[in-house]
């Protein structure tokens, strides 16, 4: 019995969308490229309710990095975005895709079923030590009557009584991550990576931020910095204090 890796699963993901992408009857556009707007425009925007919740770059480049195994700077999809790839395949969601697709069977046909349910318990047991242990420690990183809300440019602790908490998707390193104001001096990049990360907010501005994850009002995803936004934006920005 040999586990997948996490890129190994995400391969398997990508390379089932794809496919399913491509025999899709109303798809006209069958190439690589064509499947992925085919998705955003079809299945997460018409589909699901997602407008502009991703771009058909951004699944192309993705495809790219975990099928083509070409380096570039497309990191993971988020939880979200592969529940959505999952729940287009058929499953409730991406731990449903994972369960069913996350090992390859190997020897007699006989025992494949008992190997099967032997990790299924497993799953099942690694799970629930899991949440155990994220509500040990979360009782001792946020106390119950702690909830999260932003402000301004970073999330605070507040009385759950008295205020609604903001819905947060990703883990979040709330005493790091900051909206920030960038500038032509800025660096926007350490040693070749991204150092700042953008979103556009509800009025259709331009936010930057110092960290990856989802965008504090919108909840979108936000995207890793680029020369052409930096040419495109930072000047208009590059004044402020």
């Amino acid at each position: 019995m040999k586990e997948l890796t996490q890129p190994t699963m995400l391969k398997k993901l990508l390379s089932q969308l794809f496919d399913k992408l491509e025999n899709e009857r109303d798809n006209d556009k069958k190439s690589k490229n064509g499947n992925a707007i085919y998705f955003v425009e079809e299945i997460l925007e018409k589909r699901y309710g997602r407008p502009n919740y991703i771009s058909s770059k951004a699944v192309k480049s993705y495809y790219d990095k975990y099928i083509d195994e070409k380096e570039n700077n497309a990191g993971e999809p988020s939880s979200e975005l592969k529940n959505l790839m999952s729940k287009y395949l058929g499953y409730e969601n991406f731990l449903d895709f994972e369960n069913k697709n996350g090992v390859e069977m190997v020897g007699s046909p006989q025992i494949k079923g008992g190997i099967k349910k032997t990790f299924a318990r497993w799953a099942i047991f690694i799970i629930l030590v899991v949440v155990v242990m994220v509500v040990v420690y979360s009782k001792g990183f946020l106390s119950s009557n702690d909830c999260l809300v932003w402000k301004i440019d970073h999330y605070e602790k507040v009385d759950c009584e008295n205020n609604r908490p903001n819905l947060i998707l990703e883990d979040v390193d709330i005493d790091f991550f900051r909206q920030v104001k960038v500038s032509d001096t800025t660096a926007f990049f350490v040693n070749g990576h991204p150092a700042i990360w953008y979103g556009k907010s509800k009025k259709g501005e331009i936010e930057y931020f110092n960290s990856r994850g989802l965008h504090p009002i919108t909840l979108k995803e936000l995207k890793p910095i680029t020369q052409y936004i930096i040419n495109k934006y930072v000047d208009t920005t590059k004044n402020q204090n």
